[in-house]
């Protein structure tokens, strides 16, 4: 009896629950809990994840980057693209003196930027859809054509997430408006950039009017509707899924407010059959950016694809706690428990 209470001893001692923290937990795979919000989210009837602080966003968001695309790719033809995911991730940060420069309306024309970006890159370029885009050249093309009236560029490589945060910058900086000057005598013409070099500073000139200046919706529908056209054609639907979102920009500033505000606004115009995208936000922050007191037009819009606030019952966590038990090999023989019996369910095909 006490060499078995002595195996047990150590076998309790070698039991490992897994990290605090989704990015390093290796159990996230093996003892998920697969929840009301993560069935909602599987079958594509949830856009919008809001949830308390440490309710699980980061780990339902890493379980669907990490584990599942391969899944989602050969049963559902979902492509799934994503943005930040790592915890503690500066690259944003690094960019906040831009990001200060941007009203509401240019924070929508970066996320707009962005997210075709993360399209470009992790979809189209990336080479393991290379066989389902094989008879999208025309379509591909197209996109590419539509990029460039846009002043996004087609770089020849993927490229880093830094890459794309700096040219999204760049790209919605070309977009703003500006009023073309024609001197007498034809000595040339000039561009007045309305907005400046940065807010409130005073308007510039440029040497380089802008010639095919189209506003923002003219751009982004018709990007959008060229990948809808090459997604139709391969027999795929792309979701681009954003993560982090309350480490990225400094809490409770007027800067994560408008930058939050005008992503949730970019849902509605990436609003698609074929397009997603998936948004894990904290609830109180959610509820700080849609009533700081100016409205919010599209709420309703937002609200109609968001899921209940991801929460964890008693039931829940207990589950969780015995799947990660039993994670442990040793003291599954130990006990002869049937691992079939553990299974809360399958995931669905």
């Amino acid at each position: 009896m006490l060499h078995k209470k002595e195996e047990l001893g150590k076998i309790l001692e070698s039991i490992d629950f897994g990290s605090s923290v989704a990015e390093t937990d290796e159990l996230l795979e093996s003892a998920r809990v697969e929840t009301s919000v993560f069935t909602d989210l599987l079958n594509d009837k949830v856009d919008l994840i809001p949830g308390t602080k440490g309710s699980g966003k980061s780990a339902l968001y890493r379980i669907f980057v990490d584990f599942l695309p391969d899944h989602l790719l050969t049963q559902r033809k979902v492509v799934i693209a994503h943005g930040v995911q790592r915890h503690g991730d500066d690259l944003f940060r690094a960019y906040n003196d831009n990001f200060e420069k941007l009203n509401e309306d240019e924070f929508v024309n970066f996320w707009c930027v962005y997210l075709v970006s993360l399209a470009k890159e992790h979809f189209i370029k990336a080479p393991k859809y290379a066989a389902y885009l094989k008879n999208c050249r025309e379509e591909i093309a197209a996109f590419n054509t539509a990029c460039k009236s846009a002043r996004i560029p087609d770089f020849q490589n993927q490229k880093s997430l830094r890459d794309v945060l700096g040219w999204a910058l760049t790209v919605i900086t070309s977009w703003r408006p500006k009023i073309t000057y024609r001197p007498p005598n034809e000595v040339g013409e000039f561009g007045l950039n309305l907005f400046g070099e940065a807010s409130g500073a005073s308007p510039t000139l440029s040497s380089k009017p802008e010639t095919d200046a189209q506003i923002l919706p003219q751009y982004v529908h018709n990007i959008k509707d060229k990948l809808e056209g090459m997604l139709k054609k391969a027999g795929l639907n792309l979701w681009l899924m954003i993560d982090r979102l309350d480490e990225i920009f400094p809490r409770r500033s007027s800067l994560e407010t408008r930058a939050l505000r005008a992503l949730l606004r970019t849902l509605r115009i990436f609003e698609s059959q074929d397009i997603r995208v998936k948004i894990f936000l904290r609830d109180d922050i959610l509820e700080q950016v849609v009533s700081d007191g100016r409205g919010f037009t599209a709420l309703t819009h937002v609200t109609a694809r968001a899921s209940d606030t991801l929460r964890w019952d008693q039931n829940q966590i207990l589950t969780m706690i015995i799947k990660r038990l039993y994670a442990n090999q040793t003291l599954l023989g130990y006990l002869k428990v049937d691992p079939q019996k553990l299974a809360a369910r399958s995931l669905s095909e």
